[in-house]
């Protein structure tokens, strides 16, 4: 119980690489649960029956990772499926995580002990009641700033000439279109008669382009749609 962070380690992480379980119900959930215990502990048992070979062997140093890649390359390669000699309890993955042992474990010297359960702060040593205190008297104590440095001069920045008018920008394509349409308010404008009027008579791209646009504008408020690709100027 002390190591259980090193199996789910080995579920999450080295079994499923990251990755959430596929199932979307309760079944398939438990299904894959139940065959991600039973792939960890097959695994577990086969470096154990390794290490056991060896005799004085550490089972801490058997790698967990050597053992699951083993196990997928004899799927991959379906070998021995079917044995006709003796079982070998080695194996091929037991021999592969004998091959690869991990450096031996450092000896432990904190001492296992649960936490305390109420506070991590409980042990601070500067000063503060442990307990809520209740306050009888505040002492405030006024002190005076020190001093500040000298004021700096500030630099009178030089004027700047005044920048040259922008030149006057051409009418935008909705104020072109405001501009037709003033000529008769009362007037429900077809969008492809506003496209001829605005010079859009190009392929349909363009003019699909336009009506998507004036859609828009009409959605914002800038006209009034009165019909299948109608549209007049808002009241």
């Amino acid at each position: 119980r002390w190591e259980i962070e090193t199996a789910f380690l080995a579920l999450r992480h080295t079994i499923l690489t990251g990755h959430v379980l596929r199932s979307g119900d309760q079944p398939g959930i438990e299904q894959e649960v139940w065959a991600l215990l039973l792939v960890h502990q097959l695994l577990r048992q086969a470096m154990v029956t390794a290490v056991e070979t060896t005799p004085g062997t550490d089972p801490d140093r058997a790698c967990f990772t050597t053992a699951l890649q083993a196990a997928r390359d004899q799927l991959t390669l379906a070998a021995n499926v079917l044995p006709t000699h003796a079982p070998d309890l080695l194996g091929v993955i037991g021999r592969a995580v004998l091959d690869t042992l991990l450096p031996a474990r450092r000896p432990r010297y904190s001492a296992r002990k649960v936490k305390n359960p109420t506070s991590r702060y409980l042990n601070r040593g500067d000063g503060r009641p442990s307990t809520s205190t209740p306050l009888t008297a505040i002492d405030i104590t006024v002190r005076t700033p020190p001093p500040g440095p000298p004021a700096r001069h500030q630099r009178r920045r030089a004027t700047r000439p005044p920048s040259p008018a922008r030149p006057l920008q051409p009418p935008t394509r909705r104020e072109r279109l405001m501009t037709i349409m003033r000529t008769n308010p009362q007037h429900s404008w077809h969008s492809r008669q506003l496209a001829e009027q605005l010079g859009i008579t190009g392929t349909r791209t363009g003019i699909r382009s336009f009506q998507t646009q004036i859609a828009e504008w009409a959605r914002l408020g800038f006209l009034h749609r009165t019909g299948q690709a109608l549209y007049s100027l808002t009241q």
